[in-house]
């Protein structure tokens, strides 16, 4: 198999912050940004004016949470993730009205996110694969990390092609066969023989990847490595450690920063194909793969989907998992988690306890009434299975040995 040197896909490099309510004399540097209104024009979206909603989670009883809406100095930072970028947008919007808060995330990337967390020039990082040891260890200076889970959504293979009839199938195979650089024709015969009447054209395939430090990046090479031997010979000389990652040698294709960047790029190209959140491609209108499971089912990625490979009879003690290539009949086999990463004792990372109330309180609201934002915008909410340890790790979080919640 010929490898060929990824490239970069300059005119998609993109790198977006978002600043969540009104910005007057707040000095904050705004970029272009994805409204969740236009991602999702339809569904319940949350009364910023109420109290508690009746739209918490299951396993959470109807008016049994109340919030403080600690202002702090009205502002809260954070970095990371933009597979999560729409949904924190609308929440920011919705818990800055009901609050007063404002969040200010930087839409880099979860590699970024997580350097900006250890860096402490953020309250929180925003990640969708859980720390590595080694950056637990990089953190360590600062104190011990807590990461809760806060969404789940599905990366979707999205395509651009002319005069398509109709949705194509893919096996784990052609998945990989791609991202490979080993099929380059969209009338492959691998791809034909799973797409029985669609005329599929003779265009090549143009793959584009991340450039960056991604979690998406993680979530969808963990799943290449869990289905394809080949993958984990040609990326990671062997090694699954190596050929699964935030960042990885692409054998093929554009670099483009952000599922900004790598959405954009699949757009600029007839027959551009690439890895996004579903959020994205929906918002997009770019078409995406039904993707064949471990049980041999081809799953359409949507919520039902998601939730299905999300909700796992338990979760470990320390909230780091991998829903990749999912065990369940009807679960996407591309579904993945994001983490928020803060520190256990933010004193020793925080200006004042007052910040320190303010990141906690809008925590505890994002994990009950904040998941009413969730569907709307395609993502999978917390299940009631995981609801008392993502409770749990909040309250763990303290000043200088004091918890922070009541």
């Amino acid at each position: 198999m010929t490898i060929h040197r990824s490239r970069r896909l300059g005119a998609v490099a993109l790198t977006t912050a978002v600043f969540i309510g009104a910005c007057s004399g707040s000095g904050a540097t705004t970029a272009p940004s994805v409204a969740a209104s236009d991602v999702a024009s339809t569904g319940p979206s949350a009364d910023a004016s109420s109290g508690p909603s009746a739209a918490s989670p299951a396993g959470s009883p109807a008016g049994a949470v109340t919030y403080r809406c600690s202002k702090g100095d009205g502002q809260l930072n954070g970095a990371g993730s933009t597979f999560i970028f729409p949904l924190l947008s609308k929440m920011g919007e919705d818990y800055n009205a009901k609050c007063g808060v404002k969040l200010n995330y930087q839409s880099i990337g979860s590699g970024g996110g997580i350097k900006q967390w250890t860096s402490n020039t953020v309250d929180f990082g925003a990640s969708d694969a859980y720390l590595k040891d080694s950056e637990i260890q990089a953190a360590a200076a600062n104190g011990e990390p807590v990461e809760i889970p806060v969404t789940f959504g599905a990366v979707v293979v999205a395509y651009n092609l002319q005069g398509l009839s109709a949705p194509i199938q893919m096996t784990p195979e052609i998945v990989a066969g791609i991202f490979l650089g080993t099929i380059t024709k969209w009338n492959d015969p691998a791809i034909v023989a799973q797409n029985a009447g669609v005329n599929l054209p003779d265009t090549d395939i143009s793959v584009v990847h991340r450039s960056d430090g991604s979690g998406t990046t993680s979530i969808f090479t963990t799943y290449l490595t869990a289905v394809s031997p080949d993958w984990v010979t040609a990326v990671g000389g062997g090694d699954p450690t190596r050929s699964a990652g935030k960042e990885v040698e692409w054998p093929t294709g554009l670099g483009a920063s952000g599922n900004e960047g790598v959405t954009q790029g699949i757009n600029q190209t007839d027959g551009g194909v690439g890895y996004v959140e579903l959020a994205y491609a929906l918002k997009n209108n770019i078409p995406f793969a039904t993707l064949q499971n471990k049980a041999g089912n081809f799953i359409v990625p949507s919520l039902d989907s998601v939730k299905a490979a999300a909700d796992l009879a338990s979760y470990p003690g320390d909230l780091r998992f991998n829903l990749a290539n999912t065990d369940s009949p009807q679960g996407y086999p591309i579904t993945g988690t994001t983490w928020v990463i803060v520190y256990k004792d933010l004193s020793k990372v925080l200006k004042s306890q007052d910040r320190a109330n303010a990141l906690v309180d809008f925590l505890w609201w994002a994990i009950h009434d904040g998941q009413a934002d969730a569907s709307p915008l395609f993502y999978g909410s917390i299940p009631a299975s995981l609801l008392a340890q993502d409770e749990a790790a909040v309250k763990s979080l303290n000043w200088a040995g004091t918890p922070l919640l009541p």
